[in-house]
């Protein structure tokens, strides 16, 4: 296989996770990955399987194409950017930086976006360190969603919405108990909505392997 194939094999390496993320994700031997990463000629039956695992058009990955550098997703898909990292809990605000990665979902909003959790403090509602969290920004919250608030100054939280007024933004969240001191209980706190520039409710938890 040409260069260009390898550079493709590492694409759907990074996006799975690493090799051993693909290996699983695919059905293939992590021994397969290796060889194809350094050039190793794959079989129809194996590309077929890593196309259809990782969202991907089987022309894309053999032939390639003009494009940005990522994997294309399947025909009906669409991509969904990861922008970053975003603090679950009360406290803490982790900054956001564009990352190049995706994932795919059928859904109306074409805003769609997804942050990657850190932190345990969600854990509760299912959301671990780690883990892909889809949001929808046209999606209107509701009582007891998670939803990723993003603050003008570029940080970004992850909280179960509560209530709104002109004002305030009233939410839950539970603070982080693999810190030292911090009870394992929640507690609600409020957010001026002018320091708000974007308000999401999670739509999809998902794991990044």
């Amino acid at each position: 296989m040409d260069k260009g194939f390898i550079e493709r094999i590492h694409i759907l390496i990074r996006d799975a996770g690493g090799q051993s993320a693909l290996a699983r994700k695919s059905g293939l031997s992590l021994g397969a990955i290796q060889r194809y990463m350094k050039g190793g000629e794959p079989t129809r039956g194996a590309l077929v399987r890593m196309a259809e695992a990782c969202g991907v058009t089987l022309s894309w990955l053999v032939c390639g194409q003009e494009d940005d550098g990522e994997a294309p997703p399947a025909q009906g898909q669409n991509a969904i950017p990861v922008f970053g990292f975003a603090e679950c809990g009360l406290q803490g605000w982790y900054n956001e930086s564009r990352l190049r990665v995706s994932t795919s979902l059928d859904w109306p909003d074409p805003e769609i976006f997804a942050v990657i959790a850190t932190g345990h403090s969600m854990a509760p509602e299912g959301i671990h360190p780690g883990f892909l969290c889809i949001v929808s920004p046209n999606t209107r919250p509701q009582k007891g969603d998670a939803v990723l608030i993003r603050r003008r100054d570029g940080t970004a939280t992850i909280k179960l919405y509560q209530r709104e007024d002109n004002d305030w933004l009233y939410v839950t969240g539970w603070l982080d108990p693999e810190k030292p001191g911090n009870p394992q209980q929640a507690f609600t706190d409020q957010i001026k909505r002018e320091s708000i520039e974007r308000l999401a409710p999670v739509i999809m938890v998902k794991r990044r392997a």
